[in-house]
């Protein structure tokens, strides 16, 4: 496949335009909070100026660095790892109070070797807890939000490998710009046209009401999934508090739900390496008795494992069931992407952790503890692994017991 992008600064035009209009749907004197890596500085620009094309009010750039980052990682210890500056949570949690936006430009690195799980644990925990009442504020659609990818060349290396730089990096754009609908004439209309063909299925999950789903595939998966009183799928595009719409992920092929956190049984095989915490995951296996984890393995990687199972207590229950057809767009490129945002919308997920409270009825305006009443898990953690396979089966039940087969040899069947 040619993996050239002809009129590439034209594409790279036409994906910022769909960011700030769709992805985070920017009104007039909004202020942008715009994350992006040292790297992508040129693509984070160009996101710059389309907000203020669009009538933003500020665009306020935090830069990261993620060598620097390592370094640090890998010289400080415990104690200064652990210790997140006042200023740098406000800047979260008092934005998340001002109408603002969020936008993150996700790149990846090659992993680095010899990086303490502990010291990469306690670090990411510490962060979620200071920057908890901004991911409040996000998972209730208080604040719109968008993480998106920059092509970049350390990203490029791990997905291209066996080109150079500068062809990798190209290549790379290519499969970001196709994933994202921005080679199409129109991306914005080829995104709408998406959200409607996701809206279909997601209409016929929400009619069926199943109280469990019933996964298998080759790679031994055999996981029963209870779903909460109330729930329903949602998927691709938003709503925020305020009724306006956005899209969180971009890409996104997926459809989603809260299962029960306590309805959860049986064996789930990873389909796909998990790059977590700057640490890769291989071969990642659960058990699950009653809606926790209660046994675990990988080929590689299990201590990081071990670190995010004991985050807190909800982190060893589900949070998200993501029902995504293995011939999707991301996975037909063929290619790991080494990042959560685009592997996890090649094949059905699940994730560790937070559920999310648009997918229960009535959900976005209930306490913590009134979610956690109704079966939607809480922690800190909300961490996606893939599972989907090309024979991958999905059953329903119904709540008189009708099965309905959902996925069969990987793609819907509804």
């Amino acid at each position: 496949m040619d993996k050239k992008v002809p009129n590439l600064n034209e594409r790279l035009e036409a994906y910022a335009d769909l960011l700030i209009k769709r992805g985070l749907n920017l009104k007039k004197g909004q202020t942008l909070i715009l994350s992006a890596p040292i790297e992508g500085a040129e693509f984070a620009r160009i996101i710059m100026r389309h907000a203020y094309e669009n009538g933003a009010k500020d665009v306020i750039t935090r830069w990261s660095d993620v060598p620097g980052g390592e370094l640090r990682m890998r010289y400080a210890d415990l104690e200064t790892v652990k210790e997140v500056p006042q200023w740098m949570a406000d800047s979260y949690n008092e934005y998340a109070n001002e109408n603002s936006l969020f936008l993150a430009l996700d790149t990846e690195f090659p992993p680095p070797v010899g990086l303490d799980p502990e010291k990469l644990g306690a670090s990411r925990v510490a962060r979620m807890k200071a920057t908890e009442k901004f991911s409040d504020a996000r998972m209730k659609g208080i604040v719109r939000w968008n993480i998106a990818s920059v092509a970049t060349v350390p990203w490029a290396s791990l997905v291209y490998p066996e080109l150079s730089a500068e062809e990798g990096l190209e290549a790379l754009w290519h499969d970001v710009l196709l994933c994202t609908r921005s080679l199409e004439g129109d991306p914005i209309a080829a995104w709408d046209a998406h959200v409607a063909r996701n809206n279909t299925y997601r209409d016929k999950l929400n009619e069926a009401k199943f109280t469990e789903l019933h996964f298998t595939s080759g790679l031994g998966t055999d996981l029963t999934i209870g779903m909460p009183e109330g729930y329903y799928f949602a998927g691709s595009q938003e709503t925020g508090a305020f009724g306006d719409p956005y899209i969180a992920n971009m890409p996104s092929e997926e459809i989603f739900a809260g299962p029960h956190r306590d309805k959860v049984d049986g064996v789930v095989f990873a389909s796909k390496p998990l790059f977590y915490n700057n640490v890769l995951v291989e071969g990642l296996r659960f058990e699950f008795k009653d809606g926790v984890v209660v046994d675990y393995s990988a080929d590689k990687g299990a201590e990081i494992i071990e670190h995010l199972l004991n985050t807190d207590e909800g982190s060893k229950r589900l949070g998200e069931v993501a029902l995504v057809p293995f011939d999707s767009t991301v996975q037909n490129t063929g290619k790991l992407f080494f990042t959560t945002l685009y592997d996890e919308n090649a094949a059905c997920h699940l994730a560790l952790g937070e559920s999310y409270p648009e997918s229960l009825e009535g959900g976005m305006k209930m306490t913590k503890d009134e979610l956690l009443a109704h079966g939607m898990n809480q922690s800190l953690e909300h961490v996606d692994f893939m599972f989907g396979t090309a024979d991958l089966s999905i059953v329903g039940t119904t709540a008189n017991g009708e099965k309905i087969q959902v996925f069969k040899d990987g793609n819907w069947a509804l």
